[in-house]
């Protein structure tokens, strides 16, 4: 990977739930999980919000996947909660978002659970112009006011 020179401040972050499609065990462990974040959102414990679900691989994702953003104020308390909560037949997948997308999911990336090889060359651009702020309407992360 290329050397970074500057350090930028990470605010939102990605959380990819995966599991085996062969599996009818873990599709329904990850629905549930996914289920319970949405129950967690409405409750205003924290602010994580699931993606659309995935049964086969998509970019770089080797499995059935779904991304969750968390923005980086619910990010400790969202974690402490998913590592409590995770089934034993999903593992998640869990990357910063920054401009560099190439290095967030090679040497930025973290597994909680069995890790998968991603198919990188999926990954265009490798470097953006901006933070890749989403979400903007609630005011987080990179849509935070300073």
């Amino acid at each position: 990977m290329g050397t970074i020179t500057e350090v930028e401040e990470i605010k939102e972050f990605h959380v990819h739930l995966y599991w085996l499609s062969t599996s009818r065990r873990a599709l329904n462990d990850a629905e549930t999980l996914l289920d319970l974040i949405e129950k967690k959102n409405a409750e205003g414990y924290f602010v994580a919000k699931p993606l659309r679900v995935n049964p086969t691989p998509v970019g770089p994702h080797p499995m059935s996947s779904c991304e969750v953003w968390v923005p980086i104020e619910y990010f400790g308390k969202f974690y402490g909660w998913v590592a409590q909560m995770r089934p034993s037949t999903v593992s998640l997948m869990i990357h910063p978002l920054s401009r560099h997308q190439l290095l967030d999911h090679t040497d930025r990336v973290a597994f909680m659970g069995p890790s998968a090889p991603l198919n990188v060359e999926t990954l265009q651009p490798p470097v953006t112009e901006h933070s890749p702020a989403q979400y903007p309407e609630l005011g987080l992360g990179y849509s935070a006011k300073s």
